[in-house]
């Protein structure tokens, strides 16, 4: 049997609720089923995600026991045969034409290091507040600005050469590997190129919880990022501009209220507390968050 043209590699771990509608989308794709592969490696979930998985017949499921969706998606590497590796996550829903635009995408841009689809963002259920979704609105995923390395493996192509020269993941760090590895692609002198019509729905994080989870993991990630003399002060540094960036931002986005506006800067500021109190927390040394 021939190789297939892609291969699709998704990590999971504790994904039941979600990474059967995955892969329902995937098997919808307009790309013919023989021209692409589905790989799912398991991240030592201890709920049913692999027998899920395993009622797809065309998903080839293995398993990566280390900690971190990166150390996941290099077990997947390991095993992919496509001429491009294409990655997205378990919560998402992969347009029915995602690969076929991928490719077109690839065939405009032939020296591509990376090719950043669209993250589109849409609810679930029942959320709490749409305070929580404006915010991931406004600052989630913005792979429009892809050349500077926000490239996320939640709608990612490259060709597989790319990772045979430059290696994989960083597998050490649990949030960040896929700025950081764009970042190294870019700098290896590969494009790194945004495909709009490359579409991927994400569902937003519709809850205070779960946006605070989000950013301690994040702040993890930078921190296992920064090189370690004068950490501390970097990392905050760079959230106080962050913060502040983001505050302007609210102020000068279309659309929403005074009252929503206040709301948002107040949620951002909380945020940036958030953050600080974990930068603090791995000072003293504890562990980045996984989640």
């Amino acid at each position: 049997m021939s190789p297939p043209l892609i291969s699709v590699i998704i990590p999971v771990w504790n994904g039941s609720d979600v990474i059967g509608r995955c892969l329902t989308a995937l098997r919808e794709q307009t790309l013919p089923a023989g021209q692409f592969e589905v790989i799912v490696v398991d991240n030592g979930s201890t709920d049913n995600s692999v027998q899920i998985a395993r009622e797809f017949p065309e998903v080839v499921v293995y398993t990566e026991q280390r900690p971190g969706s990166y150390a996941a998606r290099n077990r997947g590497l390991a095993h992919a045969r496509g001429r491009y590796i294409a990655f997205t996550d378990a919560d998402c829903r992969p347009d029915p034409h995602w690969l076929e635009k991928a490719l077109k995408g690839a065939e405009r841009n032939p020296r591509a290091g990376v090719l950043a689809g669209q993250i589109c963002l849409f609810e679930e259920g029942e959320f709490s507040n749409a305070l929580f979704s404006d915010y991931e609105r406004l600052f989630s995923f913005p792979q429009a600005f892809a050349r500077r390395g926000n490239c996320a493996t939640a709608n990612w192509m490259s060709r597989r050469e790319i990772f045979d020269k430059l290696g994989g993941f960083d597998e050490n760090l649990k949030s960040g590997g896929d700025r950081a590895m764009a970042l190294r692609i870019r700098g290896a002198g590969y494009p790194l190129v945004y495909v709009p019509e490359m579409i991927v729905g994400h569902p937003v994080r519709a809850t205070r919880e779960e946006l605070i989870r989000k950013r301690r993991r994040l702040s993890g990630g930078r921190w296992d990022r920064t090189q370690p003399s004068g950490r501390l002060a970097r990392v905050l540094g760079v959230t106080l501009y962050d913060t502040i960036r983001r505050i302007r931002r609210v102020w000068m986005a279309p659309g929403l209220t005074i009252g929503r506006k206040i709301a948002l800067v107040r949620l951002t500021m909380d945020l940036s507390v958030v953050a600080t109190r974990e930068y603090w927390r791995l000072f003293f040394g504890r562990r980045s968050a996984r989640q």
